[in-house]
């Protein structure tokens, strides 16, 4: 049987011999990137024009050391590399500790740390995270409603994500009414998750579970001709009302699975995501969480696609999105 091809024509066989060479020399990288970014046709990013041409060095005939192209249009003329458009604009990491970064983040079924990239790269912890930050951007959708609503039998459920709380006897009542959190979930960081079944995931931080939000979730990620699937929560019963069928499963009376009724695939997506980042990156901050959901829905979503096809989604998805140093550092 024929290797599946890419939108390159590039088996995925050959990608994955590629990658041990591209995270080893920095022309091979570059290379790497322009031909799984632009395919046989190099694109101009500022006119998108095609009549461009390579850079070279004058004494000795090659390439660029900065491995420049110039577009060739009447009204360009301008230079640009293929980080241009890009999430590494700007950056000056060497592309062949991109293509490394890149793949790790997504042949590991639970992420890679930037502690990690540091050990092996010798990147400074700071530019490994930053590195990091800008991959799970590029996998992140460009829209939240990417590939339209969720469909079929779809599971709904909350979590928490945080470390375990402290200082018990020292919580106040009036928190909880106001709140209206869990007491072992004080100080921790809530999550909304649906689930196609054999299908697409979304997990958004939510500011608490309420009705009104986790309403407000489903309405915004769930079609409405889906047959919804939760807990006994009660703050699904109202939302629920709205779909043509809302079962749930009682966990109080370890209830797990009533025929077809079950919640246990989102479960299964929360329990790769918790030993994720309690066994690889250990602590995630709040202003951050979001992005560490993308990128283990970004997995979750292309499961079916190998490691070498999955790293060119995510190549490909780098394409057209920016993130200022600002915007991501704490």
């Amino acid at each position: 049987m024929d290797k599946p091809q890419n939108s390159n024509g590039t088996s995925n066989s050959e990608v994955v011999r590629e990658i041990p060479v591209a995270c080893s020399n920095e022309q091979a990288a570059v290379e790497f990137f322009e031909r799984h970014r632009w395919g046989d046709t190099p694109t101009c990013p500022h006119c998108h024009g095609t009549d461009v041409y390579q850079m070279k060095d004058r004494k000795t005939g090659e390439r660029n050391k900065r491995f420049l192209w110039r577009c060739n249009g009447s009204e360009c003329k301008k230079q640009f590399t293929v980080r241009i458009g890009t999430v590494m604009e700007e950056s000056r990491i060497p592309l062949r500790h991109w293509c490394m970064a890149t793949w790790l983040a997504c042949s590991s079924k639970k992420g890679c740390s930037a502690k990690q990239i540091e050990r092996m790269t010798g990147l400074s912890y700071k530019s490994a995270l930053f590195l990091m930050h800008r991959i799970r951007f590029a996998m992140a959708p460009v829209n939240k409603s990417d590939g339209g609503k969720l469909k079929g039998t779809v599971e709904v459920d909350e979590t928490y994500i945080g470390g375990k709380p402290r200082h018990r006897q020292t919580w106040k009542p009036k928190f909880f009414r106001t709140e209206k959190m869990r007491v072992g979930h004080v100080g921790k960081m809530a999550v909304f998750g649906a689930v196609e079944r054999k299908g697409r995931v979304r997990a958004r931080v939510v500011p608490n579970v309420t009705a009104k939000t986790l309403s407000a979730a489903i309405t915004e990620h769930v079609d409405k001709a889906s047959k919804l699937m939760s807990d006994e929560n009660t703050s699904y019963k109202a939302i629920g009302k709205e779909f043509p069928s809302h079962q749930t499963v009682a966990h109080c009376r370890r209830e797990y699975v009533r025929g077809d009724v079950t919640t246990n695939t989102i479960e299964s997506f929360w329990a790769i995501l918790k030993r994720g980042i309690y066994g690889v990156y250990h602590n995630v901050s709040s202003t951050h969480l979001q992005r560490y959901l993308d990128e283990f829905e970004f997995r979750y979503n292309t499961r079916k696609l190998d490691d070498g096809e999955r790293t060119l989604a995510a190549i490909q998805g780098a394409v057209g999105k920016r993130l200022a140093y600002s915007e991501q550092v704490v």
